[in-house]
């Protein structure tokens, strides 16, 4: 199984955002060449994907919707349990999920949760990991509960 963690696109400035929804901030510009950019590497390398799991953040389902356009047909969901103010035990809560018969799954969520939930699943807690904005992480399940980082891009 493939696991395709997707730090959500650049977005519009927090401190601009204050006093205002969080979840509704959009992706700027930069931000959708960003989306535009990861999807096409995804679709190209994955071009079966099973499912995309999104917050339900409008930058990341905005991130997820241009991965999802590249896609021939996958499941599209979206839940809170991923969303910014989560953490890492919003991913644990989605672990069935993640463990499910697909073969590729994309999950598109914030930092600092994806490089917590790397750390946990590849690591048992000893790898430093930041994931950027429009970063692509790409990890296999080998055996029954090991999991490997394959792969690591950035989209500027």
């Amino acid at each position: 199984m493939r696991l395709i963690l997707v730090r959500h696109a650049k977005a519009e400035d927090r401190e601009k955002w204050i006093g205002k929804d969080d979840l509704k901030r959009p992706l700027t510009k930069k931000g959708v060449k960003q989306a535009k950019q990861l999807a096409k590497y995804i679709g190209k390398k994955y071009p079966d994907v099973d499912a995309i799991i999104s917050s339900l953040a409008l930058r990341a389902c905005d991130t997820a919707k241009y991965i999802a356009k590249k896609q021939a047909h996958c499941t599209f969901l979206v839940t809170p349990n991923i969303n910014p103010e989560e953490g890492i035990e919003g991913f644990l809560k989605n672990k069935d999920e993640i463990e499910e018969d697909w073969q590729t799954l994309v999950v598109v969520a914030h930092e600092p949760a994806i490089s917590e939930f790397v750390r946990f699943i590849c690591a048992k807690g000893t790898l430093n990991l930041c994931v950027g904005k429009g970063c692509v992480v790409e990890l296999e399940h080998e055996g029954y509960e090991n999991w490997v980082l394959t792969g690591l891009r950035n989209f500027k």
